[in-house]
Formats: structure tokens, sequence, C-alpha cells
């Protein structure tokens, strides 16, 4: 379990920062961009785009995120009836398969980017960045994701209780008996 726990911890830090920084970023991208279009009257040519890349880095790092504290969406009706055993059968079965899903799809984008986006060798219009490498921001994501819904499956299958994510208990409420 501990070398679950310094992953999960390492892969958070990780995506924390990311998100945090790229907050900032545009924060203080954008705060600029008025000041200096009040001042001066005239705009960051870049800050437009720039903005655009941060936003889409900040959507992909922000699945493995989510994931890691158990803030995705949750279609809870079916689990919130089940017993504790069959809660527990069930979240094994989603975060495997979610798992699975994401890591498939991760080798999906990273194959479209790395060949596809890459061989085109299209550049944004402002800043000539390469765009295969801000949508590699899809394919990093994606296996952050995957990695927080495996370290999920993995406290599962080796903890005692329901875990919507590593470290983060179900806080399952039983559903009250029908009046009758």
């Amino acid at each position: 379990m501990n070398a679950l726990y310094a992953i999960f911890r390492l892969t958070t830090r990780i995506e924390a920062l990311c998100l945090q920084l790229g907050i900032a970023a545009i924060a203080l991208l954008t705060i600029s961009n008025v000041l200096l279009r009040a001042i001066t009257g005239h705009s960051l040519i870049f800050a437009g785009e720039l903005n655009r890349f941060l936003i889409v880095w900040i959507t992909f790092l922000g699945i493995g995120y989510g994931a890691s504290s158990g803030r995705h969406i949750r279609m809870t009706a079916l689990s919130d009836a089940l017993p504790e055993a069959a809660r527990k059968a069930l979240m094994l079965a989603v975060t495997a398969l979610t798992s699975a899903l994401l890591a498939w799809l991760t080798w999906l984008s990273l194959a479209h980017v790395l060949g596809t986006v890459r061989q085109l060798g299209a550049v944004s219009p402002v800043l000539q960045v390469p765009l295969y490498l801000v949508y590699l921001a899809a394919p990093l994501g994606l296996a952050l994701g995957a990695v927080q819904y495996f370290l999920a499956f993995a406290q599962n299958l080796l903890s005692p209780g329901v875990y919507i994510a590593y470290g983060r208990p179900d806080e399952h409420e039983p559903t009250p008996p029908a009046a009758g």
C-alpha cells in the first residue's frame, strides 16, 4: 500500500501544481492584457492564443485531479440501494473499466497527436508553437486519469470498505426503507 500511496501523492501533486500554475497564468495574462489595453490602447497579441492553450491543458489535467479527489460526476441511484459488498463489487468494476478505458484512450490520442498532428507540422498562428505540443495535454491528462482510477481500484481491492478515489471512502448513506 505504501507504493500506491507514493504514486498517489506524486501524481496528485503534479496535477495540482500544473492546474494552479495554469490558472494563475491565465489570470495574470488576462489582467495584464486588460491593464495594458487600458493604459496604452494596445493588447498583447499572443494573450488569447496562450489562454486557449492553457485552457486545453487545464481541462485535460483536470481529469486526473478530479478522479484523485472523487469529484467526477457519479450516478449513485443504483449503488446507494445496494448492500456494501455489492457496492464494493460495483466500484471495483467501475474503477477497473474506467482505468482501462482511459488507458486505451491515452494510447489512441498519443498515436494521433504524435502521428497525424505532428506529421502535419501545423503551428499556431501567433506564437508559432507546434500544435502537437498543445495537444499532448490529451494523452497526458488521460494517462493521469487512468492512474488515478487504477489507484482507486487497487484500494478497493486491497482495503475494507468502498472507496470512490484513493484515500476517499464512499460516504454512503443508506436509502431509508419505503414507508408502508
